[in-house]
């Protein structure tokens, strides 16, 4: 790598998978004795302190600016450093392509949706590959994200795409205050079965098929209690529906935190009922938490855990998930637990944040940076 410098370009730094995933990303650039830049263009500062902490240094210029003048902006800036350019998600790869030099930043892409979610199909893949026409190369996290793209059109065939995973946050050790502010939350202490779930409150992560199958185990009288770490734009309807199952008394609203790993030390089950992930990050914090984990057979979770994964349930299917879940309580039935939970410390092996860094640092070799 020509520079010893790289700089990062993120729509936001507010707590979401991708900008965790970039968290753990510089920290292992920073060991690597890179100085690392996070440029981001809009919201709250939710993980400034985090970056900055660990030694990446947080750029604020283009925050609270409209698109146009943010690119002016970066242009300039790019144009006083000659260290590359990595942008993740698809405001700050828009704009990369419009401020940086030709062929001289790469991108990630972080999930399997349009590049332009809403928007006519012809111009989201217009827009994408004006982005790929730009680029040295492109880094999907999955195969799945990077067969989404080539089927949706949104990069070409011919494009030079590297599939590289996302890692695990091996040093994010659990804090006393975050644990007692979430003791608080789940209302310990209780001897209730605790299911959690974490994830923003939309259709993708298909919290029906969640609460129908919870609802099947008040019925069937288990004394379960189900929290839920997200916020979102479907939260009135799924109170609704939770009221509407009988089910509003055992089912709890924590909102949204940064103490997701404290959480997932207090629960017994994590569930992800989503139709489809780009990744799943929060299926390895689960795994390191060492509780058995149910999650929806889609495409990317399974490159995760793999197919013969014990605790895979059919897309949509409330009735299987909670037979699963009704395996996982029954005292008697502690050979499914040991199952789901028996391959986790191979799993995480293959998701080592140092390899990801090391492949992520090949590829800018690669493209002579």
């Amino acid at each position: 790598m020509i520079s010893n410098k790289i700089t990062h370009l993120i729509t936001t730094i507010e707590r979401g998978g991708a900008e965790k995933q970039l968290l753990i990303l510089a920290r292992e650039q920073v060991k690597l004795g890179l100085r690392v830049e996070i440029i981001f263009l809009k919201g709250k500062k939710e993980l400034f302190n985090n970056f900055e902490y660990l030694g990446a240094q947080v750029n604020q210029n283009l925050v609270g600016k409209n698109f146009f003048h943010q690119t002016i902006l970066l242009h300039r800036m790019l144009k006083k450093c000659a260290a590359p350019l990595h942008a993740h998600l698809p405001r700050a790869e828009l704009m990369a392509a419009l401020a940086c030099q030709k062929k001289y930043f790469v991108f990630t892409r972080h999930n399997t949706e349009p590049f332009l979610p809403g928007s006519p199909k012809f111009i989201s893949i217009l827009l994408s590959r004006f982005v790929c026409s730009r680029t040295t190369q492109g880094i999907a996290i999955t195969n799945t994200v990077k067969q989404y793209l080539i089927a949706k059109k949104e990069i070409s065939k011919l494009f030079k795409i590297s599939v590289i995973s996302y890692g695990y946050d091996e040093e994010d050790n659990l804090t006393s205050n975050g644990l007692q502010i979430i003791s608080k939350l789940i209302k310990e202490p209780n001897n209730s079965f605790k299911i959690g779930a974490i994830g923003r409150l939309v259709p993708q992560k298909d919290y029906p098929t969640l609460l129908k199958a919870f609802s099947r185990l008040i019925n069937d009288n288990q004394d379960v209690e189900l929290y839920i770490l997200g916020e979102g734009e479907l939260k009135k309807k799924l109170l609704k529906l939770s009221q509407s199952l009988g089910i509003e008394k055992k089912v709890f609203w924590l909102g949204k935190t940064e103490f997701t790993k404290e959480f997932l030390s207090k629960i017994n089950l994590f569930i992800l009922a989503s139709k489809y992930e780009g990744f799943g990050q929060v299926i390895l914090e689960a795994m390191q938490a060492k509780i058995p984990i149910l999650a929806a057979n889609n495409s990317a979770v399974v490159e995760v855990v793999g197919m013969d994964f014990d605790g895979l349930f059919p897309v949509g299917d409330f009735e299987i998930l909670s037979n699963k879940i009704k395996m996982i309580i029954d005292p008697n039935d502690s050979n499914y637990t040991k199952e789901i939970t028996k391959n986790y410390e191979a799993i995480l092996l293959r998701f080592d944040p140092k390899l990801m860094a090391k492949n992520i640092f090949d590829i800018y070799n690669h493209s002579m940076f």
